[in-house]
Parts: structure tokens; C-alpha cells; sequence
């Protein structure tokens, strides 16, 4: 999309604009309102590039509005190197902003967090001289002064509300705008799951239905490691059962293990016709009697 002002044109990028804060419809008239009374006082902030196209990163809603009654306005131009260095731009602007909801700040946070462990290059916006060595994690959680923690599940929430708004960007307007009544932890348990590139979402209760299957899937997971652990665990202390001498275990032990080596020998001997096997029972028997009656 492109808007031509005198002699100006400015183009807006999709991959820009998600991280504009999202307006309510009553937000959005107020915001109309002033403009219309007052003018457009704060200059829309363009990415001037290297070919001198200028692309919008702060001032949509502004200049949505100054298209619909075709009113005036200023810019101001801010050079990039590359649209990853516009992107942590514009969250920082949203960042600094005074009236975010707790979820808008969670939704900021989580998406730096998420830039900066994607770019290596984008640390030198939020380190100082010694903090080189510092995760990303913990860089945020000293910055915004959260734990880091805290930092980490932002991140799940904003890969959430990006699954989500792939297919429904309304619903994502909607949460960040504070009109929706999905659950934070639906949002952030997509991020979990394995085909998160292939979720799509139709409304809320889209949303419910499809966290509570990738929550039932990882519980499943879990419960198969647990039983796989478990049965390892009994299969080992079978094993040490099976090349203990009998003689250093406890007695019930002792009679168990007897008792099981008499029938694999009994199996041995019957199955394979196996002669070593009937001594072995014979002397077998007589373990046994000897623990039951003399020991």
C-alpha cells in the first residue's frame, strides 16, 4: 500500500505493521476525532532506504485516517540498515509507550526476546559494555526488571498470538485489544506444539478446542516416558535379581528367585529336552528345601 502527499509517497509493510499497536473501534474515533479538530500534530516515522522509498513504521492509524479525509501531515526519517533493525525499532517505540496493557507489554517483551535470540546482531540495542556473555533472558529481565522466567513465557505468548494471527490477524487485534476472552495459557501452549505451522483458527473457541488437544498430547507424551521409565527401572532391578547370589539376598527374595529359576529350568528341560536343565532342577529342589525347612 502506498500514500502519495504532495510529492511524498510512503508504502506500509504487512511484516511492519503487525507490531503496531492494535486500536479499539472507540480508540480508533477519539484518535480520528483529535486529528480532525486538531491536525495530525506527530509526524509520521518512515524507514528512508537506500533507494529513497520511505516505509511507514510508526503513525498507521494516523495515516489511515489523514488518507479517509485526505488532511496533511509531517514526516520524520529514520535510516535502517535492514528491516530487522525497523522491526526491534518499532518494538522498542511500543515498548516505551505508557498505556500498554499487561498483555501488550507480555506480548513486547516476548516479541524482542524472540528477535533477539533470532538475530544475534540485534544485542548491541540492549547491552552494555560487560554484558556480553548474558543470555537473552536474562539481558530483558534486567531490563524491564522481571524474571527471566517471566521473559520466557512472553515469548511463548507472543509465538502464540503470531500461530494465531497466521490465519486470524482480527482475533489477534481482538486479544491484544482486550476484547477477546482467550485464556493467556491457551495462547501460549501452541507455541508447544509440533505442527504449529499448520494451525489454523476460526474463533475463540477454535483457539480452547486446539489448546487443550496439544495439552492432552503432551500429558500422553509424558505419561509413555514416565511408564517407559518405570518399566526400565523394573527390568534393571530384575536384572541385579537375576546375578545376585541367593545367598546375599533376604529370604522372600531368596524363595522368589528360587522359585522362578525352577520353572525356567522346568521350561528349559521340557521345551528343549534338555538334560543339563533336569540337573540343574534337581539341585534347584534342593535349595529350596533347604530354605523352606533348614534355613
Amino acid at each position: 500500500m502506498s500514500s502519495l502527499v504532495g510529492n511524498v509517497s510512503i508504502s506500509t509493510l504487512k511484516e511492519l505493521k503487525q507490531f503496531i499497536l492494535p486500536l479499539s473501534k472507540e480508540e480508533f474515533t477519539t484518535l480520528e476525532q483529535n486529528i480532525l479538530a486538531e491536525g495530525c500534530r506527530d509526524p509520521l516515522v518512515v524507514w528512508k532506504k537506500s533507494d529513497n522509498k520511505l516505509i511507514l513504521v510508526d503513525g498507521h492509524n494516523r495515516l489511515e485516517i489523514c488518507q479517509k479525509h485526505n488532511l496533511p501531515y509531517k514526516i520524520k526519517k529514520i535510516d535502517f540498515s535492514n528491516i530487522d533493525e525497523a522491526k526491534a525499532w518499532m518494538v522498542d517505540n511500543q515498548l516505551g509507550r505508557r498505556n500498554l496493557t499487561t498483555d501488550q507489554l507480555s506480548y513486547y517483551r516476548g516479541i524482542k526476546y524472540l528477535s533477539l535470540k533470532k538475530n544475534k546482531g540485534g544485542y548491541k540495542q540492549v547491552l552494555s559494555k560487560g554484558q556480553n556473555e548474558l543470555l537473552t533472558s536474562e539481558v530483558l529481565s534486567e531490563q524491564f526488571k522481571v524474571s527471566e522466567s517471566t521473559i520466557k513465557r512472553d515469548a511463548k505468548f507472543a509465538e502464540g498470538l503470531e500461530i494465531i494471527g497466521r490465519s486470524n490477524p482480527e482475533l489477534k487485534r481482538a486479544i491484544l485489544a482486550g476484547e477477546s476472552k482467550v485464556k493467556k495459557a491457551d495462547i501460549q501452549i501452541l507455541a508447544e506444539s509440533k505442527v504449529s505451522d499448520k494451525l489454523t483458527f476460526k474463533n475463540e473457541a477454535d483457539v480452547y478446542n486446539k489448546a487443550k488437544r496439544i495439552r492432552d498430547e503432551i500429558l500422553d507424551e509424558v505419561e509413555t516416558k514416565i511408564k517407559n521409565l518405570q518399566n526400565k527401572k523394573v527390568q534393571d532391578a530384575q536384572a541385579i535379581l537375576a546375578d545376585t547370589d541367593p545367598a546375599f539376598l533376604k529370604r522372600d527374595d531368596r524363595l522368589r528367585k528360587i522359585k522362578g529359576m525352577i520353572l525356567s529350568a522346568i521350561n528349559k528341560a521340557i521345551e528343549e529336552r534338555n538334560v543339563h536343565a533336569i540337573k540343574e532342577l534337581k539341585k534347584l529342589i534342593e535349595k529350596l528345601e533347604q530354605e523352606l525347612f533348614y534355613s
